[in-house]
């Protein structure tokens, strides 16, 4: 009997991390179904109902249905479910194995949760610049439904500690904290069921407007060929550094709306033009240039931008002037698509197979120590362009016609002989 007693114990702890384990698993759908945006279990309504609640109202099958489909749900019963100002719930996509993940979190999460429990969020504020902690720090912490801040309250830090203590569960928060000309704010973030108080620790930094120490390390032009459109599609990617301790906020006067960290030569009369890692809103955008409007904390960010240029018959030519300082500037086409020559800067030329696309054959062009004011010329014309039907037809054509005129004037002078 002792030996029994002894293997109990032993794999109780397996037990209960499995359990742990499985119950984590099912967080994760009730996360990034984004469930948790909308619904909280066991603290009250949020922006849809408190799911402590649905399965006294509704069977498993119904919640299920509702789940999968809430349109269904809505037209079963003939009403909407209301909550002023928020919409109905949408269709998330979620499958049937989804879905059931769904459920059987809500059955064990109502076992686990303590009903209308209050959280807590706390956390430093310290300066990466001088490596201190900020003392009568202003901390805001919004209280947001939503989109829609329904209220805030602030305090000041202690010696780096900030505290708000005793908060509703049924809500999202964010925090903001203005510092030395700069606001910093975080995301969303919401508490799940069985979770009490969050940690979050805050870094600020000095700001300054010394450019100096602002480096363009490298920069890239990506570009394939679009059949459909007969187009370049290009992806130009720079890559900065901020080598300094503080964040650079740009040299622009302060009465201006939006702060010019950096600007990048755009060439002229491209279409498309699209940021795919950033909203255009944090962009001014000009006939000849990008500015980026974002300040520029210590470390590296990228800035990425695609667009395209349609193809004229015979060649296409591209030219910017160069607004920065580049360390190198890497080219890279499908040549067997494009046939690509540089004017103005050297460059080292090589094969670059990738493996992924095994069907193109793509060239390297590598230029190093661009200076600021050199000028880029990039003349494309593509590949088998007398193997097109229409360009043979056109050029049947035009040789017909220079047949004809020459003819003519050679018969005219002979005649006049």
């Amino acid at each position: 009997m002792k030996n029994i007693f002894l293997i109990l114990l032993m794999l109780f702890p397996v037990v209960t991390y499995s359990q742990s384990k499985d119950l984590k698993d099912l967080e994760k759908v009730f996360i990034e179904k984004r469930c948790i945006t909308c619904h909280v279990i066991g603290r009250g309504r949020f922006v849809g109902p408190d799911l402590y609640y649905s399965l006294d109202k509704y069977s498993k099958e119904e919640v299920l249905q509702w789940i999968q489909n809430p349109q269904s749900i809505y037209k079963k019963y003939a009403k909407m479910p209301i909550n002023d100002g928020y919409p109905p719930m949408p269709y998330i996509n979620v499958n049937k194995d989804e879905a059931s993940k769904l459920l059987k979190y809500i059955e064990r999460t109502k076992e686990l949760v303590k009903r209308g429990s209050k959280v807590k969020i706390s956390g430093k504020v310290q300066s990466f610049s001088t490596k201190e902690f900020l003392d009568n720090q202003e901390v805001e912490l919004e209280l947001v439904m939503a989109d829609k801040v329904k209220s805030s309250m602030k305090v000041s830090t202690v010696k780096g500690d900030f505290n708000f203590d005793k908060l509703e569960g049924n809500i999202s928060y964010r925090i903001k904290i203005f510092y030395d000309g700069i606001e910093y704010s975080t995301d969303k973030f919401y508490f799940l069921p069985n979770e009490y108080e969050k940690v979050v620790d805050l870094v600020v930094y000095d700001s300054t407007q010394d450019y100096e120490n602002l480096n363009l390390d490298s920069g890239h032009l990506i570009i394939s060929y679009d059949e459909d459109s007969n187009s370049i599609v290009v992806a130009e990617i720079f890559n900065i550094s901020n080598n300094s301790s503080e964040i650079f906020i740009g040299t622009n006067d302060f009465s201006e709306k939006q702060r010019k960290i950096n600007s990048y030569a755009l060439f002229p009369e491209v279409t498309d033009l699209s940021f795919p890692h950033r909203s255009e809103s944090t962009f001014i955008v000009s006939k000849d240039k990008v500015t980026d409007t974002l300040p520029m904390p210590p470390g590296n960010r990228r800035v990425v931008l695609t667009y395209a240029k349609e193809l004229n018959f015979f060649s296409t030519k591209l030219s910017k002037v160069f607004l920065n300082n580049i360390s190198s500037l890497t080219i890279i086409v499908p040549e067997n698509k494009l046939s690509l020559s540089i004017e103005g800067l050297n460059f080292v030329k090589k094969d670059s197979p990738i493996a992924e696309l095994a069907n193109d054959e793509y060239t390297t062009y590598s230029i190093s120590n661009i200076n600021k004011g050199d000028e880029i010329n990039l003349v494309f014309r593509k590949y088998g362009i007398f193997k097109e039907t229409k360009t043979i037809i056109f050029a049947v054509f035009t040789l017909f016609i220079v047949g004809i005129l020459l003819y003519k004037r050679f018969k005219k002078a002979y005649t006049n002989n």
